[in-house]
């Protein structure tokens, strides 16, 4: 015996209509830092000097990130002498992440490309093994988003009221009149023909 086939679940799909225009506008900007063994740790925050709630009326918030891409040991190390970086940054859920993320030595291997990006700030990067001096190239990313209305939905509502009004004016209900029709008296069986007459 065949087992029935079970109901499908409904797809149910939702569908906002909004009037106002998205824009996000990005930038990225040269970025770069040196440790050494006066300076062991830096620390980026952006945001730091400039809080969300301060903003200008009517200015975009912007939202900042950091891509680190290279690692490079200076030429005025010592031979031999090994660099140990280390980042600090927040991760998934606000957790507190601290990672080593590149390991130099002088003569041997003194540039490292990474390809790291951090979208919260903020984040420490400190030289915990080594003099340096280390420098650290990146990019500081910067988007914008702007909120506006979007004026194209006015002229297509518009485009469609006229194209509404136009097929009322054609859909006109015309319907024809009624013909009265004579139906034709069929004799009764029996009665006498009035063309033969008696005989």
């Amino acid at each position: 015996m065949a087992t029935p086939a079970s109901p499908r679940r409904p797809h149910f799909i939702f569908i906002v209509q909004t009037h106002f225009l998205h824009i996000m506008v990005e930038e990225e900007y040269f970025w770069g830092v040196q440790l050494d063994s006066k300076t062991k740790e830096i620390e980026w925050n952006p945001e730091k000097n400039f809080p969300k709630e301060e903003k200008e009326d009517g200015m975009p918030i912007p939202r900042h990130s950091l891509m680190i891409k290279q690692a490079i040991l200076s030429h005025e190390a010592a031979e031999g002498e090994m660099a140990v970086i280390e980042a600090e940054a927040v991760g998934y859920a606000q957790s507190n992440i601290k990672t080593l993320i590149s390991v130099l030595v002088q003569g041997k291997d003194h540039q490292r490309s990474l390809d790291l990006v951090f979208h919260d700030a903020p984040v420490k990067l400190r030289l915990i093994k080594g003099s340096g001096p280390v420098h650290l190239v990146g990019a500081h990313g910067v988007a914008y988003r702007y909120m506006g209305e979007d004026d194209s939905s006015d002229d297509e509502d518009g485009m469609g009221e006229e194209m509404d009004d136009e097929d009322d004016e054609e859909e006109v209900d015309v319907k024809p009149p009624n013909k009265k029709i004579k139906k034709e008296e069929t004799p009764a069986k029996g009665s006498p023909s009035k063309r033969g007459g008696k005989k």
